[in-house]
């Protein structure tokens, strides 16, 4: 397809000759070819709806392999660049199931017939002058010679500076079986590929697949009701690493697999707090890092183990005290002489750092990333390849760590990458998550399946309803980051309340229906702070008080103040922040994490002492447990309505809602859903007029792990 003609999408000027666009007031912008080609083809169409087909055929040549994958990030990039042009952001529209249509007339340019210099306009008072022979000079041709020949010669640290997708990487599909398959590990020479396995039941082990025998299927390795999930080989290939956390017996070891005898030993404990496991081996076999913490420790960090001195204890290697950040994934570096880190700050602040493991000097690789999901060295040592996530959205990168440019890789979902040390195969394992809003029918004759309310390829978290206001509120990632939006009782006349550019969380309505409180990092994502927005007006402010985080809000009984769980006294407590001047006062003392105002002086709430407590904040009495532990297990996942509450109770393989009367005591099961179907942080919502339950739904996850060839390693 030929594409030479310049045009105007708004204020953004489109320059195909140069594969670059323009917006007014900014710098000109590189592109990738292809996505100024797929934006060309939806100009040249417009006003018509593109099939996905058509663009593949079109721009692709019909490669449907290359083409799907290319389509898809094409359209992704150029929404970011085009986010500028109109208000809402919207100049590409999705036709669910179609294709892709532009919102905005393109206004086409005249195309230039030489190079000369372009005439001006007769309104310019400057004279214009007759044409003349346009023909370079021989030394002019001569330099520009040379400067296409630097540019050929430089092509490669081109793509890595502008973070652009480099051409005709290759995908194998390692595993394809139902459910999750998570973190890769390959053996040195990546024959095999050990990985965590999560079956639709929940069950949870780790396999190993032979890359030399496809067809047979994975050998299970490790057979128990605990959870194995990141492992790594030591570089002899004898060995297998990870950590085994049992969630019933509240224990947790690292363990020692040797491959061939299928003997394991356990080596050291670690925290048996539950989440990410992380391990990693230093190229010389003798040193194992581990995620761990000693009691009394404020946050877990990175152990060294001495495999060649095992009765030696672990020793810490992450800050221990009063450090502003967590150390949390890791990899060492192919020489043995520098770990890479991930150092988090708080939920939406997460960056690469290279530590000296002599002098522990710190280079900040980094800047910009809210979570990161997975490192591993290119085994020469020149590339680090991550992944991030923001808005459940996630991406893979590759590093160069001396001239810190990086690469898109141009997959989404890629995740937790690992190089074969020996061979340096590369795998990942892609997941793409996607939530939705669905509703639940309460007293029906026949228990009904949850209908969903608000579904697309983009993700819906948090809603909450409000029967003063009439409205939804929730979050979606469609504009690349979690903003709130709001919709009518039956999801519909959505409208994007903000443009806040930071994600946003947990999204509660005043009782007045004007005012929702929300939680979000401040603009420098160093902290977090809860804020309120005026839906009339749009006005949104920010709680002032001393505290770097929060957990998510609700409101006080009057809307006076906002409720939530802030760190105190090395634990977290229950405090009530008031809206006009932000003078704060705790209101628990038992480690409580979230709770409802149910009166202007009572107060029910959860804690980490399982249950659901009472308390009376007139009174100078001690809380009343209201649901027993072994009934109420949950945080967050609850509702209170009339003298009882609506939750969701987590079973084996399975979630339930259910309804517990106070008066009485009666527990009332509603409807058993298969496991994944909550959302895991997800909250309830009440419609009750409607009379049914709002919740985010999440869609059977499938995860597999992948091997890519791509071209940068070859």
């Amino acid at each position: 397809m030929k594409v030479n003609q310049a045009f105007s999408i708004g204020c953004c000027h489109v320059l195909p000759l140069e594969s670059a666009i323009k917006i007014t007031e900014q710098d000109k912008q590189s592109l990738q070819p292809k996505f100024i080609e797929v934006l060309y083809y939806l100009a040249r169409e417009y006003p018509r709806v593109i099939p996905r087909q058509e663009l593949i055929d079109k721009v692709w040549d019909g490669n449907e392999y290359v083409g799907e994958k290319g389509l898809t990030n094409a359209i992704w990039h150029l929404r970011q660049k085009l986010k500028a042009v109109i208000e809402d952001g919207e100049v590409i529209e999705t036709i669910r199931k179609v294709g892709y249509k532009l919102l905005i007339q393109p206004q086409w340019h005249e195309p230039a017939e030489d190079i000369a210099a372009p005439e001006l306009p007769a309104s310019s008072g400057i004279p214009k002058t007759p044409k003349k022979n346009t023909r370079l000079p021989a030394s002019t041709l001569a330099f520009l010679l040379c400067v296409l020949l630097l540019a050929a010669a430089f092509a490669g640290h081109y793509f890595i500076k502008h973070n652009q997708p480099l051409p005709q990487a290759k995908i194998t599909r390692v595993t394809k079986a139902p459910g999750t398959e998570l973190f890769p590990a390959p053996s040195p020479d990546g024959r095999f590929v050990a990985y965590q396995w999560r079956t639709d039941t929940g069950a949870s082990n780790l396999y190993l697949k032979d890359l030399q025998q496809m067809q047979q299927g994975a050998k299970q390795l490790t057979f128990d009701g605990a959870s194995e999930g990141h492992s790594v080989w030591s570089h002899s290939g004898k060995y297998l690493y990870f950590a085994r956390y049992n969630s019933r017996q509240q224990t947790c070891n690292i363990v020692e697999l040797d491959i061939a005898l299928n003997q394991e030993s356990n080596l050291a404990s670690c925290p048996a707090t539950g989440g990410y496991y992380y391990i990693d081996i230093s190229p010389d076999d003798k040193t194992l890092a581990f995620r761990g913490s000693e009691p009394g420790e404020e946050y877990s960090g990175i152990y060294f183990f001495d495999l060649e001195k095992r009765q030696q204890k672990p020793r810490r290697f992450s800050c221990l005290k009063n450090c502003g950040y967590k150390d949390r994934d890791f990899a060492f570096s192919p020489d043995g002489q520098n770990i890479a880190v991930t150092r988090r700050i708080n939920r939406f602040n997460e960056n690469l750092y290279l530590i000296d493991l002599t002098t522990k000097a710190e280079k900040q690789l980094t800047t910009g990333e809210e979570d990161i999901v997975g490192l591993s060295w290119h085994p020469q040592g020149q590339y680090l390849v991550y992944a991030t996530q923001r808005a459940d959205v996630r991406r893979g990168f590759i590093l160069d760590v001396d001239s810190l440019s990086k690469q898109n890789v141009g997959i989404e979902g890629f995740s937790y990458p690992a190089f074969a040390s020996d061979t340096g195969a590369l795998f990942y394992h892609q997941r793409k998550e996607n939530y939705q809003l669905a509703s639940f029918a309460l007293n029906t004759a026949i228990a009904t399946s949850p209908f969903p309310l608000l579904q697309s390829e983009f993700s819906y978290l948090y809603p909450d309803y409000s029967e003063k206001a009439g409205q939804i509120v929730y979050v979606s990632n469609e504009s690349g980051f979690y903003e709130l939006w709001l919709a009518d009782a039956k999801g519909q006349k959505r409208r994007q309340l903000t443009r806040f550019k930071r994600t946003i969380r947990y999204p509660a309505w005043s009782h007045q229906g004007d005012k929702i409180a929300f939680l979000a990092p401040t603009a420098d994502e160093q902290q977090e702070s809860l804020y309120i927005i005026d839906v009339a007006t749009e006005k949104i402010t920010a709680i002032k008080a001393p505290f770097t985080s929060y957990n998510r809000p609700t409101w006080a009984f009057d809307d006076s103040a906002l409720i939530s769980s802030v760190p105190y006294d090395n634990g977290k407590d229950l405090f009530q922040f008031a809206i006009d001047n932000s003078a704060y006062q705790r209101l628990t003392y038992d480690d409580a994490r979230y709770g409802i105002m149910i009166s202007g002086h009572e107060i029910l709430y959860t804690s980490l002492t399982k249950g659901l407590w009472y308390k009376d904040l007139a009174a100078d009495s001690p809380p009343e447990l209201k649901v027993g532990g072994s009934i109420f297990k949950g945080l967050y996942s609850w509702r209170y309505f009339q003298e009882g509450i609506y939750f969701k109770q987590s079973m084996a393989g399975a979630h339930q809602l259910m309804h517990y009367q106070f008066a009485n005591q009666q527990l009332t099961p509603l409807i058993r859903l298969p496991n994944k179907t909550f959302h895991g942080g997800g909250s309830l919502s009440l419609q009750n007029a409607e009379n049914r339950l709002l919740f985010s739904s999440s869609r059977s996850p499938q995860a597999d792990i992948k091997q890519l060839v791509h071209p940068l390693f070859n």
